[in-house]
């Protein structure tokens, strides 16, 4: 049986569906709804905090719930194959989703110590500084932060950053293939700057990504930090403990 937040988010969600709480409009206060099922008011403060996460409602302090929207926000996977994917969210999302870029800014800098350990390269070694904010379907969803060496890419324009997928530049600007990455990933909120990029209230959950990717010679060519919206994306992993029988 389904917990009773559940069913109570459940319930919501259908009579916003079908515009019994139309948007703009406030549904029942946490009092009413405990007292209609029977239930603790943390209980129907868990249901609604769940439709506040899909996009769904908006809680105003004093005001009480509005209907935000009808339809939940779409959610994306990264790393759909549970394996892991070097290729980058424009690959692992293509034909889902139209995906472009917004360019915050593209400038040269020193490498620094922290670039320095990434790619062991000297410290004043030049390389790109690059911070676009990603549009799925015209919603901004993620900001992205990249460092590439220009002795690996020495040119990267700024059409490529917006209008195009930057590790089939490399590639093919390099020769070679993405050999893999290695990223780290924890959970953080958005402060006001990043929100502002974003379109989106201050403190909302982050999924922050830090990644290395390299080519197929095992060069590093991207030290990358993405900060993506926690409520529109999720992240697969998968191990085997033992491999597959071929045959």
């Amino acid at each position: 049986m389904k917990p009773l937040y559940v069913l109570i988010r459940d319930t919501l969600k259908r009579d916003i569906h079908s515009q019994k709480y139309q948007v703009g409009s406030l549904i029942p206060s946490e009092r009413e709804l405990a007292e209609k099922y029977q239930v603790t008011r943390a209980t129907v403060q868990k249901a609604i905090a769940q439709l506040e996460q899909e996009g769904l409602v908006k809680k105003i302090v004093g005001k009480g719930t509005y209907v935000n929207r009808a339809v939940s926000q779409p959610t994306y996977l990264l790393n759909p194959g549970g394996e892991g994917s070097s290729l980058g969210v424009t690959h692992e999302l293509r034909g889902k989703v139209t995906i472009t870029s917004r360019l915050i800014y593209h400038v040269h800098q020193p490498a620094g110590e922290l670039l320095n350990s990434q790619f062991g390269v000297p410290e004043n070694e030049p390389v790109h500084a690059i911070r676009r904010v990603r549009l799925f379907d015209n919603v901004p969803v993620m900001i992205e932060d990249s460092y590439i060496p220009l002795a690996i890419v020495s040119d990267i324009d700024d059409e490529i950053l917006q209008n195009h997928s930057l590790y089939a530049f490399i590639e093919q600007n390099c020769g070679q293939k993405i050999g893999g990455s290695d990223a780290l990933v924890s959970a953080s909120l958005f402060d006001k700057e990043m929100a502002a990029l974003l379109e989106i209230t201050a403190n909302s959950p982050m999924l922050h990504i830090k990644e290395s990717t390299w080519l197929e010679d095992g060069t590093v060519f991207n030290y990358s930090w993405s900060y993506n919206r926690g409520d529109l994306f999720r992240m697969r992993s998968r191990k085997s403990l033992f491999p597959k029988k071929l045959g």
